[in-house]
């Protein structure tokens, strides 16, 4: 098994920006169900983290808040145990999270 870099049908996921996630709800459940694809996902999360710090790169991340299935294309500031920060101090628990894409810097576009 290995953790979606994208979800099986994009069109699904309506894209937002970060402003819009403090008016978002998440559900408590985990969408990952396999604590094998958890740790990957943490792991790709805190590699996205370094990727968005040392080399401006943005990820877009697809999740699901309880209001539906959302991307979001931005660069991670930070990532704990249990949440994904942004700049502004905006969050996304991880819980909430099913695909990470990495996208490439800038500069390399």
């Amino acid at each position: 098994m290995v953790f979606p870099s994208q979800p099986e049908q994009r069109s699904a996921f309506r894209l937002i920006e970060r402003s819009d996630l403090p008016g978002l709800t998440f559900p408590e459940a985990d969408v990952v169900s396999a604590p094998e694809l958890r740790q990957e996902r943490w792991g790709l999360l805190h590699r996205a983290t370094f990727q968005g710090n040392l080399e401006e790169r943005k990820v877009t991340l697809y999740f699901t808040a309880d209001q539906g299935r959302f991307a979001l294309h931005t660069t991670i500031w930070a990532c704990t145990e249990d949440t994904v920060v942004f700049k502004h101090a905006e969050e996304l628990p991880i819980r909430a999270v099913e695909a990470v894409e990495f996208h490439q810097s800038s500069e390399e576009e």
